[in-house]
């Protein structure tokens, strides 16, 4: 589900005083065709969830949505309250942070391949779901009569060929293996494709799918995604007791031939993240629920937080800390991946284009997903500029912006640095001064500095050598380098202590 042409003017936004400023680059979901996505509202009632998904009321106790089936006996009859924003100020030192950390969505190839830089690529509305690979149950998995799977090919071999490695995601069904569920609802059809299939063993048209694109891509394709967003209509609307089971056969499946599950990514946008962590408490609690090896989240960022300056602090304040709390209620331990990322979107008429202020939006996304041990972060997309808010390629879908720019700067920096934790100081409501730091295997350390409310003035510790903009404008500091922090981060590198 991604997210405009606004640009949020603050501030402070430029930063840094001490530098010109970079070279600018111009900036001026069911599932689709390539290269597009869904229109659809990002807040949604509690009717707009799926059959058998639970919420917490008010008060914290959890109730079906109206009309909603029986919750599934096996379902808890609590959910734990979504957590407050609440900065932690000190991670403990993790291992190196890995080029899979910086990670892409391609909607399609006929816009030439990125040239941001990635080390993993989602695979999705991308025109390889299910029921584009096999519209019939006679469709042959043969490239050769198969454009659908040519096509994917295709797509994989192009990763494959670049050291990338690919997640695919699974689903939509398609109509003849559909089970008949609701899908029509408040007037607008949200397709066929949403209903679970008719059986889930591995004898099933379910497991066949999987089993074919398992096998086939053994070796090349190392990870499966479930399924996209089913906690909103746009994604699933049959049991969640059903799709359950679905996962515990993928997961079968897919580890039969040497790959990992991803369990279905959902957001915590719709509504209140107390939305998310209920669907996710049910699920969880179903036969399968927690049949996966990665924990997949959306950390998409709340519209209010958008268009307040601080998206990409909500996103690991409130979202990942409301997956992270209903995973340890759970006993689950599994790495997380954030699998769709942008700041803002264009139905909302909220972010950033792909200018100066957008730039610091993509850094700071990035510093605090690899801070905050997101194992990977797959931002929506790199050709893509209809549905999310900050982009990263300009009109031409080739060349980049200033915010691509920005990411390519920030991944050369931080790949194969160890985060050593962020220190958030609160200025005010959803208002912070942050500091976040690394050490890098060469004996130097980055701090990286910015305001998420107009600028401040900054001193550069004792053993500073160099300052660098989000961008990757670089310029000879010291200790006595006194400078002006605004929305954009600065990095300071250098022997000081982290």
């Amino acid at each position: 589900m991604p997210r405009f042409t606004d640009t949020l003017t603050r501030a402070g936004t430029a930063a840094v005083a001490l530098l010109t400023a970079a070279a600018c680059g111009s900036a001026a979901h069911s599932a689709n065709a390539p290269g597009t996505k869904a229109a659809g509202p990002q807040v949604v009632s509690p009717s707009d969830l799926p059959s058998g998904a639970v919420l917490p009321s008010a008060g914290g106790s959890i109730a079906p949505p109206t009309g909603a089936p029986t919750t599934p006996a096996n379902a808890p009859s609590k959910a734990k309250p979504a957590p407050k924003p609440r900065p932690s100020s000190h991670a403990p030192i993790g291992g190196a942070i890995a080029g899979t950390a910086f990670a892409m969505h391609w909607l399609s190839n006929a816009n030439g391949y990125p040239t941001m830089g990635f080390g993993a690529a989602r695979i999705w509305d991308a025109g390889a779901t299910w029921a584009q690979l096999q519209p019939t149950s006679s469709t042959p998995w043969s490239a050769g009569s198969n454009s659908a799977l040519a096509h994917l090919d295709s797509i994989v071999s192009a990763f494959n060929a670049r050291g990338v490695q690919p997640l695919l995601t699974l689903g939509m069904t398609p109509a003849w293996a559909a089970h008949s569920c609701r899908h029509v609802i408040g007037g607008t059809d949200w397709g066929i494709g949403t209903c679970a299939p008719k059986g889930t063993s591995a004898s099933s048209a379910w497991g066949r799918y999987v089993s074919a694109l398992a096998k086939r891509y053994q070796g090349k394709i190392r990870y499966f995604e479930l399924w996209n967003e089913p906690s909103l209509h746009n994604g699933y609307n049959d049991s969640i007791a059903t799709l359950g089971l679905m996962q515990r056969t993928a997961a079968s499946i897919v580890h039969r031939y040497g790959a990992k599950l991803v369990s279905p990514s959902i957001p915590f946008t719709n509504g209140s993240p107390d939305n998310g962590i209920g669907w996710l408490n049910t699920f969880f609690h179903t036969a399968g629920g927690r049949s996966f090896d990665v924990f997949g989240v959306h950390l998409y960022p709340a519209d209010g937080a958008v268009r307040g300056g601080y998206g990409p602090e909500w996103s690991v304040q409130t979202g990942l800390a409301a997956a992270r709390s209903v995973a340890a209620a759970n006993g689950i331990s599994a790495p997380i991946w954030n699998t769709e990322m942008n700041i803002g979107r264009q139905y909302a008429h909220t972010g950033y284009g792909g200018g100066s202020t957008a730039a610091g939006m993509v850094a700071r996304t990035y510093v605090l997903a690899t801070e905050n041990h997101v194992q990977r972060t797959f931002w929506y997309a790199a050709d893509d500029r209809s549905w999310g808010g900050t982009w990263l390629e300009a009109g031409n879908l080739h060349s980049l912006t200033t915010a691509g720019v920005a990411y390519r700067a920030t991944r050369s920096l931080l790949v194969g640095a160890r985060p050593t934790g962020c220190t958030p100081h609160s200025i005010g409501t959803n208002k912070w001064h942050y500091r976040c730091r690394w050490q890098r295997s060469d004996g130097t350390n980055v701090l990286a500095l910015w305001s998420t409310s107009g600028s401040w003035r900054v001193h550069a510790p004792a053993g500073t050598h160099s300052l660098r903009t989000a961008t990757g404008g670089s310029s000879r500091a010291s200790g006595a380098t006194a400078f002006t922090v605004g929305a954009s981060p600065v990095f300071l590198i250098g022997t000081f202590a982290v």
